[in-house]
């Protein structure tokens, strides 16, 4: 899975072994998106979906499975889960991840106009500090059994 997000676009993916690691690397990184298994080690992924959803309620999450269903997806959308997507469909996992991505990318600043009259325009108060982090996608490493966390970094260039 590593290998097919790395092709696919200039993030980078930090990679964990279960559910609980999902949940603390989750926390650490504050990552712009995470894909996590429904079968992983120590803590499924719908477990894990729940406790992230929680600690980071604006992190997508997405879910990457072999065991997709109907039941499985309203499961999961109850934990907070946007997705669930088959392993059999790398395509859309690829294009659900850019999507997501792409709608939570920072809109390039707009410079104002310049006055066009007289009127003294008011200095404006200095700009607030901004926090900048690189994003993480939690993902499978193997078939089953864990989780990633591709990660946006701020140098990347959106395809």
């Amino acid at each position: 899975m590593r290998n097919i997000l790395q092709a696919a676009g200039p993030w980078e993916i930090t990679d964990v072994a279960n559910g609980r690691e999902a949940i603390a690397k989750a926390q650490e990184l504050n990552p712009q998106l995470i894909i996590l298994d429904l079968v992983m080690p120590v803590m499924d992924g719908l477990v894990a979906a729940r406790q992230i959803s929680k600690l980071l309620p604006d992190t997508p999450l997405l879910m990457h499975t072999m065991h997709w269903s109907s039941q499985v997806e309203v499961e999961a959308q109850k934990v907070g889960v946007r997705k669930v997507i088959p392993k059999s469909d790398t395509r859309l996992l690829i294009s659900t991840v850019e999507q997501i991505l792409l709608a939570s990318a920072p809109s390039p600043a707009v410079e104002p106009a310049a006055p066009t009259t007289d009127i003294p325009v008011p200095a404006a108060a200095p700009p607030s500090a901004v926090l900048e982090t690189n994003g993480a996608a939690a993902s499978d490493q193997s078939a089953d059994s864990s989780a990633a966390l591709p990660d946006v970094s701020k140098n990347s260039q959106p395809n």
